[in-house]
């Protein structure tokens, strides 16, 4: 039996090309970008082509690019631009994002009330995207009241999907609160296609009672991998039997840290020369400020992250931020 696959799950305005790029370093088999407007894509948005770029050092590794919309056929015409681009490994479907600004307008999670809707939205990107697989990621229902897991991996896989992630958590949920473990094996177990059980991965342990408890073929992790990529290298490490190696030390994060915020430099630069009308601040601010959101993560709990803290708030700079790692941890 092949070793179930450890894939980074997708997260808006968290999962650039930089981290992306951390997390197969550390050990991902496979990732999805950030979440991209079908709608957007379409009708020539400015701010949509960006999220399909990739860094060089994603090359060769396999990346999905995540599609939400709910009309079938703005959904397969973005399909087909995105597969006709050349440099992704598969079109995922967003039928389960619970932010309210898009369930709203009828996207991500709202596509779990109408299976007829969602399943045509599947149907037309797949034929669309063919060969390019299409999967979905979608979650156990809209609460509790609502369960229908095993239903809604019927119709994406009667729709045409070649792969379904699915979130152990209701979309009322959000992110909080127990992963229903048994309601994501309901999912495995009504089809075929491989399933990915998401949600509350937090270590390796979490990833092999998840993987037990559903039978699915693999992992998807989301929020256990900020500030901690390593998550990876330990999860299939647990799989193989082996014992998974302990977190990196402060100096080790501490270089990741300054990895990370190096790639993020260089994403931004080069969207500033593939995009040079999109505005924006420049390379360095937009890199500073992204780098923000994951730069606590890497040193939670660790001493010296509180002088970190109050460093950030006079760093403005890529050289600002790697004094202040320094500063609290590069010794």
């Amino acid at each position: 039996m092949e070793r179930p696959l450890v894939v980074l799950a997708p997260l808006a305005e968290v999962t650039d090309a930089a981290f992306r790029a951390v997390a197969f370093d550390a050990g991902a088999d496979a990732a999805t970008t950030e979440m991209v407007s079908a709608a957007g894509l379409v009708r020539g948005s400015r701010n949509t082509p960006p999220l399909l770029e990739r860094l060089p050092e994603e090359r060769g590794r396999p990346l999905s690019a995540q599609l939400y919309g709910h009309d079938p056929d703005e959904l397969a015409e973005a399909a087909r631009i995105v597969a006709g681009l050349g440099r992704f490994a598969a079109v995922d479907l967003n039928a389960g994002c619970p932010m309210r600004r898009i369930v709203a307008n009828g996207d991500g999670a709202a596509l779990m009330r109408d299976h007829a809707l969602l399943g045509r939205c599947v149907a037309a990107m797949a034929r669309a995207a063919a060969p390019l697989p299409v999967t979905v990621k979608t979650r156990i229902g809209t609460d509790p009241e609502h369960p229908a897991a095993a239903e809604l991996a019927h119709v994406c896989e009667d729709a045409g999907a070649a792969l379904l992630a699915v979130h152990g958590r209701y979309a009322s949920q959000a992110h909080a609160g127990p992963v229903d473990a048994a309601r994501v094996a309901e999912a495995v177990a009504a089809v075929r296609i491989p399933v990915l059980a998401n949600g509350g991965v937090l270590s390796a342990a979490d990833a092999l009672a998840l993987l037990r408890a559903t039978g699915a073929a693999g992992a998807m992790v989301g929020r256990g991998a900020l500030g901690a990529p390593w998550l990876f290298a330990q999860i299939k490490a647990a799989l193989s039997g082996a014992e998974p190696p302990p977190p990196p030390s402060p100096a080790e994060r501490a270089a990741l840290a300054k990895r990370h915020l190096a790639l993020s430099l260089a994403w931004h630069r080069r969207l500033r020369e593939r995009f040079p009308e999109s505005g924006g601040p420049d390379p360095e601010t937009a890199a500073v400020l992204d780098f923000r959101r994951h730069l606590f993560h890497y040193f939670r709990g660790l001493p010296g992250s509180a002088a970190l803290r109050r460093a950030m708030g006079l760093a403005s700079t890529v050289g600002g931020i790697v004094a202040a790692i320094d500063a609290s941890f590069a010794s």
